[in-house]
């Protein structure tokens, strides 16, 4: 199916633009009886996306300092289900908190979504 014209002058990712795969979940999934937070629940798996950095920065907390990286990551509109500021993003065991997003054009075929991960590690 081709991408449709865009009045609004978005230029819209090819299919070949979204090489990476993630996951959304939903860290809000209730707590056990005895308060226990429940782990949290896969929304969808193997979505399709473009993920790229968008800056770095690093934040004075009292006696430490903070990593701060954020990104930019483009899907295709969700049809079937939903996105908030309060999901997750997983990609390649990299935890994602979501910031914001926009429908930049308001026509439904994007979906882009500015996240930030916070004291990120890099393990094998």
């Amino acid at each position: 199916m081709p991408l449709p014209k865009n009045p609004a002058g978005v230029r819209y990712k090819s299919s070949n633009a979204y090489n990476c795969l993630v996951t959304f979940l939903q860290p809000n999934a209730g707590a056990a009886a005895d308060g226990t937070p429940n782990a949290p629940t896969v929304v969808r798996e193997n979505v399709r996306a473009n993920v790229a950095q968008w800056r770095g920065k690093e934040a004075d907390k009292t006696d430490t300092r903070v990593a701060v990286s954020s990104y930019k990551i483009i899907i295709r509109y969700p049809k079937t289900w939903s996105v908030d500021t309060g999901m997750q993003i997983n990609l390649r065991n990299q935890l994602h908190e979501i910031d914001s997003f926009s429908d930049p054009d308001g026509q439904q075929v994007e979906l882009h979504i500015w996240t930030f991960v916070t004291d990120d590690t890099v393990s094998n």
